[in-house]
């Protein structure tokens, strides 16, 4: 009996360890990659814009990790929605700066994020692709941070390098 009462003590103290850590941790995240592309606003923004387009340079997409993809008409611009089993984006915002997307993940996570399109140093255009993340105070959640960042990352780099080469092989 000793012993059952140890552990659950002990599982007790572990769980406020836990949660007392996970208050060091910011309840947002931004998960954000860029790259410099030698391409148009115009051609950059209604790429990544037109869910069709997605297929060709999209990681997410072009993996054959979604079923049952289901594109909107029109494919793009505010209000433009792609479905699957996975998950559902929806954009919100489209303008001369880039695009704002709403995705609603499977389990019920919402995640804002987007893309913007500003000029670079080299008289080339940089587009941001980012993902902003918030968290409830849970500890599994908050400590979750650092596996978004390694989960999302290589996907959304492999992605703008497929999107440079897109935009540019197409001028």
């Amino acid at each position: 009996m000793k012993l059952v009462k140890f552990a659950l003590l002990s599982l007790l103290v572990l769980f406020l360890v836990l949660t007392c850590l996970s208050f060091l941790f910011p309840s947002h995240l931004r998960v954000a990659r860029v790259i410099n592309v030698a391409a148009s606003r115009e051609r950059v923004i209604n790429t990544v814009g037109d869910f069709n387009s997605w297929k060709d340079w999209n990681r997410f997409l072009s993996a054959n990790t979604l079923s049952n993809v289901h594109i909107s008409s029109p494919s793009g611009g505010k209000g433009a929605v792609l479905r699957s089993d996975e998950l559902t984006i929806r954009e919100t915002a489209v303008d001369s700066d880039g695009v704002s997307l709403h995705w609603s993940l499977k389990g019920g996570k919402e995640v804002e994020g987007g893309f913007r399109v500003g000029t670079s140093n080299r008289g080339s255009l940089a587009v941001l692709w980012y993902f902003d993340l918030h968290f409830r105070w849970y500890p599994w959640e908050k400590l979750g941070v650092f596996v978004y960042d390694r989960k999302l990352g290589p996907a959304m780099e492999e992605s703008l390098d497929g999107l440079k080469q897109f935009v540019e092989s197409s001028r």
